[in-house]
């Protein structure tokens, strides 16, 4: 796992991915702040009188952990926030999909389309999010230490994977074609 740890590249990758999914997560939120409070309220956990202060209070913690991502000094504090948001995410969409209600919206990126129904694949996304967190909890990213090369590699590499992330949340949220004929 030590080559795993120290290749920078991977850690720039992983870090500016997870940091692009949190931002772009938390600024869709904050662009509709009702229309996600509703989203919240939807999924049936909280308590009514938590709803409205957690759907505030989310969309800026994903965006301080996203920038904290960036922060070396606090990057790893803000990885282990990551994973619990995740696993938090995992959770409440785990719960939901075990209750068969499938037909809520997940919340995740807010689009004027947003037609995204629940499933496994949002669980397991979010798992897989928690996971690349945990490694750059555990990898290190010393700043000055990176050739520009790692940097261009991670970047791009970042770049695609958010590129895939977002086209299969899209393709995820397309209507079901069955339904459609209907």
């Amino acid at each position: 796992m030590n080559w795993l740890t120290n290749d920078p590249a991977l850690s720039v990758l992983a870090t500016l991915f997870v940091g692009l999914v949190l931002a772009v997560a938390a600024i869709s939120k904050l662009r509709s702040p009702d229309e996600f409070q509703g989203v919240v309220d939807n999924y049936r956990l909280l308590p009514g009188f938590l709803v409205k202060p957690v759907a505030k209070l989310l969309p800026w913690i994903e965006l301080a952990c996203a920038v904290a991502l960036m922060v070396p000094p606090v990057r790893e504090i803000a990885a282990w926030v990551a994973v619990g948001l995740f696993v938090m995410f995992s959770l409440a969409l785990a719960i939901n999909v075990g209750r068969g209600r499938t037909h809520i919206d997940c919340g995740c990126v807010r689009r004027p389309t947003s037609r995204s129904r629940i499933g496994m694949f949002h669980v397991l996304r979010a798992l897989f999010l928690a996971g690349v967190s945990i490694y750059i909890a555990f990898s290190s990213l010393e700043i000055a230490n990176i050739s520009l090369a790692s940097w261009l590699i991670g970047m791009a590499s970042a770049a695609l994977l958010a590129m895939l992330y977002i086209a299969a949340d899209v393709m995820v949220g397309l209507p079901n074609s069955r339904e459609s004929r209907t």
